[in-house]
């Protein structure tokens, strides 16, 4: 194992380092995690109030100012924050060439579904309706792609003009918790990925039940009528299935669904930079984002 891979390993663990922690202990150790990664020096990067929702704009060296792509962070819908991805925001503004949106989302349990997928909704039509910006995209890792998939359907069921693509990183799309590599792969993640999914996923859907609440875990929900989809896993995650079994339904239901699996990769491991598969992971990212401005 490469020291960069053992290093993001490290990280990951760091998030479950704390015995019986406290969701404000949890809170603390992703933004000890997320302090590891700054935007460098050349980076453009503006608070903003998105029709009430809090956001940070940021861009890289000659990001189009008319291609948009919003990205929801990850934590389990309970953790982290627009200003701890400001740098993975800037590696997407350069792979893209666009401006990037990050959201930064009301969290549970104090404010449970449907609330974080509220805010990423009206931050998207905040965005589109800017005085020229085209086309927007949507991305997001872990909970923040679910997120983005359940902002995808919303908008569709609203008649929405479609984002121009998705980004789904290590994306949590079930919170029924039934993908078999949730126990398959458990000795492999360096993260307990069920106990996170039952625990986190229950502050956010506070008392619902998840096939019944298919915004919330979008792999119960009518998947036909999407935009492409990027869906990006690592072989080494218990959260593996709820991206294999996304492109394929989205597939099924006759849509476009391109699956990367990061061979010996981690949960979101986009996010670290140090990884040289994180870079490779990127310029994928950013080919299909242009390309799909391009076609929008």
């Amino acid at each position: 194992m490469s020291p960069e891979l053992t290093r993001a390993r490290g990280l990951l663990s760091h998030l479950v380092s704390k015995p019986d922690a406290t969701m404000d202990d949890y809170r603390t150790l992703y933004d000890e995690v997320l302090a590891n990664f700054t935007p460098p020096q050349d980076a453009e990067i503006e608070p903003v109030d998105a029709n009430g929702v809090s956001c940070i704009w940021v861009s890289a060296p000659g990001a189009d100012p008319a291609r948009v792509t919003l990205f929801v962070h990850g934590g389990g819908w309970c953790m982290g924050n627009a200003h701890g991805y400001r740098e993975l925001g800037y590696r997407l503004s350069a792979a893209s060439g666009s401006r990037v949106l990050v959201v930064d989302y009301r969290l549970a349990p104090e404010h449970p579904f449907p609330a974080p997928l509220d805010d990423v909704v009206i931050a998207y039509r905040w965005a589109r309706h800017l005085d020229g910006v085209r086309d927007v995209a949507l991305a997001g890792d872990s909970a923040g792609g679910g997120l983005v998939t359940g902002a995808a359907i919303a908008l569709r069921d609203a008649s929405d003009t479609a984002p121009a693509g998705v980004v789904a990183m290590s994306p949590l799309v079930d919170l029924a918790g039934e993908g078999a590599s949730l126990v398959e792969r458990a000795d492999v993640d360096p993260l307990p990925a069920a106990a996170l999914v039952a625990g986190m996923g229950a502050a956010y859907l506070a008392g619902r039940e998840p096939k019944e609440t298919p915004l919330a875990s979008p792999l119960y929900a009518d998947l036909s009528g999407l935009p492409p989809f990027l869906i990006l896993v690592g072989t080494d995650e218990g959260l593996y299935d709820d991206s294999t079994r996304l492109a394929d339904k989205i597939r099924n239901s006759g849509g476009d669904a391109t699956l990367e699996v990061g061979e010996s990769m981690v949960h979101i491991w986009p996010l670290f930079n140090f990884l040289p598969e994180a870079a490779t992971a990127m310029e994928l990212v950013g080919s299909f984002l242009s390309k799909r401005f391009a076609e929008s």
